[in-house]
């Protein structure tokens, strides 16, 4: 081409998009190939890479209960799918190309397509647990618990609500210090304007029937009743009895019958 076919405007433009080409020779295609332009006549090459994994899906679904986990996964799940169980972060995964096992030469798959249920403390195990291991003057127990007597099966709630009703019109009397009855609960001396003395008696530990996790049955589980006798009244509390444990239970529980209604393997750890 000479000096002045190069100052041509088709020829101008034909050079400006090759140099731009060259500029930036490597294509890149949406299914991952790649291809280069090389010499020689400017043709494509095709580098990509020959060990390249094909087409996938990337989708990470966040579930709210057990059910959707289960019924998402066995949509999309095949020989390669597990469940991983993490109980630290709160979380049940089902990674649906996970890599193929030792009876497929483990082929490397991408990973990238999964469901994972991220549970949730249940409305009422939140609502108790604002309370839990704090003292609270009587006036503010008593109106938590009559809220909430219908979570309440021991004691049964009739007799919570006396106590409540107690609690609530002995405000300003004064306490004395407990004593434990033979049947574990315990009474309080209380004495009022008029120093007349009265007796109450509190029990040591409630049961409740709540769901631990959100979209999950009741469990029976135990609060111990607090008390300390201060001069400006009585103060009322509760923790829960070993309740972590029956919650790293239910985690289990969940978990298998996320395996048993799949039919995926289930492992207990993270990734």
């Amino acid at each position: 081409m000479s000096d002045t076919d190069a100052n041509l405007p088709k020829n101008t433009l034909e050079t400006g998009l090759l140099a731009a080409a060259l500029a930036n020779p490597t294509i890149t295609h949406d299914d991952g190939r790649k291809h280069v332009l090389v010499p020689q006549g400017y043709h494509l090459q095709d580098v990509s890479d020959p060990n390249r994994l094909p087409p996938h899906i990337k989708q990470k679904l966040t579930a709210d209960d057990r059910n959707s986990l289960t019924s998402y996964a066995n949509r999309f799940s095949n020989d390669r799918s597990i469940i991983v169980a993490d109980y630290d972060a709160g979380k049940i995964a089902t990674h649906l190309d996970w890599h193929a096992d030792n009876e497929h030469d483990l082929e490397p798959q991408h990973s990238t397509h999964s469901v994972t249920l991220v549970l949730r403390d249940s409305e009422e195990y939140r609502r108790w647990s604002t309370m839990e291991n704090e003292l609270h003057t009587q006036q503010e127990f008593a109106v938590f618990i009559e809220e909430n007597v219908a979570d309440v099966i021991d004691p049964d709630s009739s007799t919570l609500l006396e106590i409540c009703r107690e609690l609530e019109a002995t405000q300003g009397a004064t306490f004395k210090s407990g004593t434990r009855l033979d049947n574990g609960d315990r009474s309080f001396t209380y004495e009022n304007e008029t120093h007349v003395k009265s007796q109450m008696v509190v029990p040591t530990e409630i049961k409740l029937a709540i769901p631990l996790y959100q979209g999950e049955e009741p469990t029976t589980i135990s609060a111990k009743f607090r008390f300390r006798v201060r001069p400006d009244g009585l103060f009322l509390g509760f923790n829960w009895h070993r309740v972590e444990y029956q919650r790293q239970a239910k985690f289990t529980e969940m978990a298998t019958l996320a395996a048993d209604e799949t039919g995926l393997p289930v492992f207990f750890g993270r990734t």
